[in-house]
């Protein structure tokens, strides 16, 4: 197992997407921190000069005016030139009212794969309702098939707390998988079988993506032989830990 202190090398920190064809798609799942996380890697992705497409299968709040954004029916059927902006923003519509814009299908998002002008499209394909801890629903997450990466998301805020319907998305879904009842203090074997459990954190995600677990808004468990033997057992490819909102936003970077 190998710990990387502070923020890796951006390329390393995902995967090399040089080496990838294009564009590369990112999916992000879970709770906790997903749209933060979104427009971090977008910037991250900007600065080393890649064109990044910001967008939905489900909800999301309407991202910060300097990024451009587009209302259309399908992102596929868009001009060329529509691409060749750093950073752009695609939704099929939005609601004045909660502030929210509405996505793709995922089979749209596929779709995006013919255009070779992108090289990395983030996707956020799930929702939480503003917790920071959930399991999926039946319908949910709503992941792109292209994904090359899946990023589960889990707000580490909980970690040692006692959990149940009032801060846990989804609690009867949670509770199912993880074991614990309402009032149970949240652990890391607990997070372990969230994280594994075919219906839990990663359901859905495609065959041969890459799996990274962010732990956000805590610096690292102590408990590190766990992470290891998640790790061993192909439970995730790799594990961050951190806190997207503050610098730097990854401390710890746990891989096999």
């Amino acid at each position: 197992m190998t710990i990387t202190q502070n923020i890796p090398d951006r390329d390393l920190l995902l995967c090399d997407v040089n080496a990838l064809a294009k564009p590369v798609i990112i999916s992000l799942v879970g709770a906790g921190g997903k749209t933060s996380t979104l427009f971090w890697l977008a910037g991250l992705f900007c600065d080393s000069g890649r064109r990044v497409l910001i967008t939905t299968t489900t909800q999301m709040y309407m991202p910060d005016p300097a990024c451009p954004v587009t209302l259309c029916r399908d992102p596929a059927q868009l001009p060329a030139d529509f691409f060749q902006s750093p950073l752009m923003a695609c939704f099929s519509g939005w609601s004045a009212a909660r502030g929210k814009v509405r996505g793709f299908s995922p089979e749209l998002i596929d779709r995006l794969i013919a255009q070779q002008d992108l090289d990395v499209i983030l996707i956020e394909a799930d929702g939480a309702r503003g917790f920071a801890l959930k399991a999926p629903a039946e319908h949910e997450p709503c992941i792109p098939q292209s994904s090359r990466c899946v990023i589960g998301v889990t707000g580490g805020g909980l970690s040692g707390k006692p959990v149940g319907p009032d801060n846990v998305h989804r609690w009867a879904h949670f509770a199912a998988i993880t074991g614990l009842n309402a009032g149970d203090r949240l652990d890391l074997p607990a997070m372990r079988r969230l994280v594994q459990h075919p219906q839990g954190l990663f359901k859905g995600a495609p065959p041969g993506c890459r799996r990274i677990w962010f732990i956000n808004r805590v610096s690292h468990f102590e408990n590190q032989h766990t992470l290891k033997e998640m790790l061993e057992a192909n439970d995730v490819d790799v594990i961050w830990q951190g806190a997207v909102q503050e610098t730097p936003p990854i401390t710890r970077r746990v891989v096999r």
